[in-house]
């Protein structure tokens, strides 16, 4: 099976060259008399352009790796019998699988009262590759942290990688993922132009945003692998 993270990698290659493009048309532009491309001459509202684009690319890398890594934990909880999960894994199946699917009530209590019951599922035989449920809202650092303390899934990193990862000024007070996670919605959803999306941000800026994205999501990438790997979904055997 392909590993989370060499998944992550192809990807990574994949927005790397995306990059490239748009550095080499903006040194085009900047370096040359003639920057034309047949009869297109290029000017800043093709880099601006390229720029959002770079932004959604970087989002959908961040969206792919968290879907594969719930079909990843979800295919490997359908692999053992029930009686064999962990009480977060049951507690985040019942999520998925009763409480998201009942029309009244707060989610929790839902969940409190399904768990309850949820002892009959220990004599059920395999089931399959199960869905998982996310958190609402968009993936950021935040949301991405709330189902890994869903799961119990050991996540740790470097106190570099920390400081990478926290709200600053540049990013308007937001972590650089909650910062992608708004600005992509903003230009997914319409409120922003794809000339507009990124045109405050040089390329560079996106480079630096990108690199602390793409290396936190190396680290989210293994610990959802060492979590299958380790078998930590399942109750240790006796």
């Amino acid at each position: 099976m392909t590993t989370l993270r060499t998944a992550l990698d192809v990807r990574r290659e994949e927005f790397d060259a995306h990059f490239s493009l748009a550095k080499a048309l903006e040194d085009r532009i900047m370096l040359e008399e003639d920057s034309s491309i047949g009869d297109v001459s290029l000017s800043s509202r093709h880099i601006n352009t390229i720029k959002s684009g770079l932004l959604v690319h970087l989002y959908n890398i961040e969206e792919a790796i968290m879907s594969q890594a719930l079909q990843f934990l979800g295919t490997a909880l359908g692999s053992s019998e029930p009686r064999q999960w962990t009480e977060h894994s049951l507690r985040e199946w019942l999520r998925e699988s009763i409480v998201s699917r009942i029309a009244e009530g707060n989610e929790d209590a839902k969940l409190d009262t399904v768990f309850q019951r949820s002892n009959q599922l220990l004599s059920v035989p395999l089931l399959g590759p199960q869905a998982l449920k996310k958190p609402s809202g968009t993936w950021d650092d935040k949301v991405i942290a709330t189902f890994i303390g869903r799961m119990s899934i050991a996540f740790s990193m470097p106190p570099e990688m920390w400081r990478r990862i926290a709200a600053a000024p540049f990013y308007g007070d937001k972590t650089p993922l909650q910062f992608l996670a708004i600005r992509r919605n903003a230009i997914a959803h319409g409120r922003r132009s794809f000339e507009e999306g990124a045109s405050d941000l040089g390329l560079a800026n996106i480079r630096s945003l990108a690199d602390v994205v793409l290396d936190y999501m190396g680290y989210v990438a293994d610990s959802f692998q060492e979590h299958v790997d380790r078998s930590a979904h399942l109750v240790p055997a006796a």
